[in-house]
This record gives C-alpha cells, structure tokens and sequence, in this order.
C-alpha cells in the first residue's frame, strides 16, 4: 500500500513497516526451530512489517538452548529466552506477551503445526481493525483419534459451562493487537487460560479456519491427562456452574430420597413388605458419588484459590539472548526474575 497508515478502526493502527512480535514457545523442539527460522523468515519478507521473534524456552533438555543461540546470532531479529524450569506453555505467551515490543503478537509455536502462510490472512484482518485475529481447527492432521475426538469434547463442554463464549476449536495461533496486548497484561492470574482471556476482554475479532499440520520431527506435548487439565483449568478459571449444577444435583436427590420415603411409608400403612434393599443401596450409592464428585468440584475452586493466595511469580528466566543490558525483562507483573545474558563463552562453545 502507498499509504503510510493503513487502518485506524476505535483508536487501533496497524501501520505499514510497524512492528510484529511473533512468540515462539519451545520445548525440546530442536529438530523444528531451523525449520521454523526457515519459514518464517520467508513469510514475513512477503509482508509490509518489521518482526522479531521472541523464543520462550520451556527449560528444553535438547539442543534447542543451542539452536536458538546459533539463530540468535544470525539474526537479531531472533531472541531467547530461556526458564529456570517447566513453567508450562501459559506460562510461556503470557511471558512473551509481557515482553512483546511489538505493534501486533502472533503467538506460533515451534513445532509449526500451526501454518506460518496462514500469517498474511491474520496480518489482513488486523488491517481491517481486528484486535483478535484466532485460528480455528478444521482438521487435526496426524493427531490420533481419540486426540481429536477428546479435543472436541473439551472445547464443546467448555463453551457451553463458561460465562463467556469462547469458539469451539480455537486454538492458541493468533494475532493479538497492541491494545489487546496490554489488556492481557492486565491479568493477574496464576491459574491462567489465554484463549478464554482473548475472548474476555471484548475487542473485536474475527476467527480463521486453517488444517493443522502434522508433526514433521518430536513428540507432542500434550498427552491424554493434559487435555483433561485443559479442560478444568478452562472451566473454573472463566465458571461457578459446575457447583450450580451440583447444588441442583443434590436437589434432585433429595427429592428422589423424600419419594421413595414416601413408597415405603406407604407400604407400611398398607401391610405391604418392599422386596428386598436394592433401591435403598443403589439410592446411597448415588448419594454418596454425588457428594464425593460434589466435594471434589468444591476442592477445585478452593485449591485455585489458594494458588492465587500464595502470588508466586508465574515464570523465572534463568537467562536470555539478543536482550540489551538496560532493558527491561520482568518475571510478571508482581516478581521480577533473576535475569542474565548467558556469558560468551557459552555462547561460542554453542
């Protein structure tokens, strides 16, 4: 476009030659990130933007320390940054949200099963003054079925029990604004869903629909339990419902409990002996998974709580790459982190 300004919808610019982030969390990721440098390089040559590209590294027990460095010298556009340990990949965007300079972030991560092409489309919609630009799954390529069928489930029961309405099948490739940007920053969370935080806040956005990717190299990281954790990270962070419905539950037994009261009073006017305990013990053993699934549901919140209670910072740096010395790197918005450029000495040996 010949003109320098390329939209301001509501106070949002996205200006041509402005600056876009792309976050890159990795976790023993090292047979992707040279083919990630690779793609995304020539991506982002085809678009009107300066980018960086921020690497948060989930403390990787491979070669992917080494990698980033070697990219990191090449290009500095390229930064590192690396955890003192598993923080777990919210962690990770809500660090490189925190230490995005840039316009616009695009959150892509290492193992590009999410297309990098994909990135004119959202770069487009942001143009037209989205703040939030999401993919959407049309097909989980090379994911096993159970995988693919549990994924539904999730993102189904989720929308249906949160208090906001958060797109089945979206997923964590998106494309932030600025503004968006600062908004999540707001969050002060320790238990922490971004993809329910980026439908939160409001602004406007527009869902695209792409296939994913099979892995070309390393092993998913996201088995079976972790959808499971998904799931109920997702509902208690954005729902009570799930104690509604058990109050609701415990109505019902009472109810059924008064009406077979009832049958028996009844039967005991009548001179008429019910056969047999079947129908108390199975009624006590509903009571009792009622109560038990009930006390658990409660022992959710009140854990979550507790985390929260406790304001531990939500990541540490053990170091970083292609920082300068005077800028600032913080931990989160109540701990800073004990960060420092990884001595030279390592970096050549790298």
């Amino acid at each position: 476009m010949s003109k320098s300004l390329l939209t301001v919808v509501h106070g949002q610019a996205a200006t041509e030659g402005g600056l876009v982030t792309v976050i890159m969390p990795a976790r023993n990721e090292e047979g992707n990130l040279p083919r990630a440098y690779a793609e995304l390089t020539q991506v982002m040559s085809g678009t009107p933007y300066d980018y960086e590209v921020l690497v948060i590294d989930n403390d990787s027990q491979d070669r992917t320390g080494a990698i980033a460095a070697d990219l990191c010298q090449r290009d500095h556009r390229w930064r590192y940054v690396k955890f003192s340990r598993n923080f777990n990949v919210e962690a990770s965007i809500s660090a490189g949200l925190r230490l995005a300079r840039g316009d616009a972030a695009v959150v892509l991560f290492s193992d590009l099963q999410d297309p990098p092409e994909l990135l004119p489309t959202f770069f487009s919609h942001w143009e037209e003054g989205h703040d939030v630009v999401y993919g959407v799954l049309r097909d989980r390529q090379g994911d096993p079925w159970w995988k693919v069928l549990g994924a539904k489930a999730v993102y189904r029961m989720v929308n249906a029990l949160a208090d906001v309405e958060i797109t089945p099948n979206a997923t964590d490739f998106r494309l932030l604004s600025r503004r968006a940007i600062d908004a999540l920053n707001q969050f002060d969370e320790r238990n922490r869903y971004l993809r329910g935080f980026a439908h939160w806040i409001g602004f406007r956005s527009r869902g695209v629909e792409y296939d994913r990717r099979p892995r070309s190299a390393g092993k998913s990281k996201a088995p079976f339990f972790y959808l499971i954790g998904l799931a109920i990270n997702a509902i208690t962070c954005f729902s009570t419902r799930p104690l509604q419905l058990f109050s609701m539950a415990g109505a019902a037994a009472l109810a059924g409990t008064l009406l077979l009261a009832a049958v028996y009073l009844g039967s005991y006017f009548f001179a008429y002996t019910m056969p047999g305990l079947t129908t108390v013990y199975l009624l006590l053993l509903a009571n009792l998974a009622v109560l038990l699934l009930g006390f658990g549901t409660l022992g959710e919140y009140v854990g979550r709580t507790y985390v929260e209670t406790k304001r531990r910072p939500l990541w540490l740096i053990d170091y970083t790459l292609n920082f300068e010395e005077a800028e600032e790197v913080v931990a989160e918005p109540v701990s800073s982190a004990n960060v420092v450029e990884q001595p030279a000495a390592w970096r050549k040996a790298a």
